[in-house]
């Protein structure tokens, strides 16, 4: 009996061990404001309050700022005829997204949106059909250049407004390549800054929406 009895103790002690071993490698590791800045997350001390505002979709469904409470959202800005960065850049992100996904990371109050910076070429199924093809996930959405230039610009994200009234599109070419971070207040939380390596993206991601 007593055998028995010491065995049983054995086989839970060695389940609690494996348990909160197991725990450890799937629980994200908190990192400090430094290690983000060093992983190219630059994460404000207080997050920044941003005003209203509505984009359109596919079938001109609306996404406002509403859209973005109780989910932690990346947002990015590019456009379907950008030619290297935005591609790649998406690509990233939906590599982040299938990372998570397979880690069994909860992606339920997560979101990943793309704006377009070319509205006047980019209509709200061109955008997001652009954005889906890189993950089901995303959600593309535009609107008219005064919207943009309002958010954009509340974003920290410039060179969205052709020069003038010049609008042969080349501004596009050199646009802040950021992706933004807004946390489940809505607010502009911070931002992941290029080159994107999706284990620095992964390990950074985690850290900030996991708490």
């Amino acid at each position: 009996m007593t055998v028995r009895k010491n065995i049983l103790i054995i086989i839970i002690f060695i389940t609690t061990l494996l348990a909160l071993f197991i725990n450890k490698l799937t629980t994200p590791r908190i990192l400090s404001t430094n290690e983000l800045l060093i992983n190219g997350l630059f994460l404000f001390e207080q997050p920044k309050p941003i005003s209203d505002f509505v984009f359109y979709s596919e079938n001109n469904i609306e996404f406002k700022k509403s859209d973005l409470l109780d989910k932690w959202t990346l947002m990015y800005f590019g456009f379907t005829r950008c030619p290297d960065e935005c591609p790649t850049t998406m690509y990233q992100i939906s590599k982040l997204i299938k990372v998570l996904d397979e880690k069994g990371f909860p992606l339920e109050d997560k979101q990943w949106v793309l704006v377009s910076i070319d509205p006047e070429r980019d209509s709200p199924t061109d955008i997001n059909k652009y954005a889906t093809g890189f993950n089901d996930r995303f959600i593309g959405v535009t609107n008219n250049r005064a919207m943009l230039i309002n958010v954009a610009t509340q974003l920290s994200v410039n060179n969205v407004m052709p020069n003038k009234d010049d609008m042969n599109h080349s501004h596009l070419n050199n646009h802040v390549n950021n992706i933004i971070l807004l946390n489940p207040n809505g607010d502009f939380a911070g931002v992941f800054r290029p080159p994107f390596d999706i284990s620095r993206l992964s390990l950074t991601y985690q850290s900030v929406t996991a708490k």
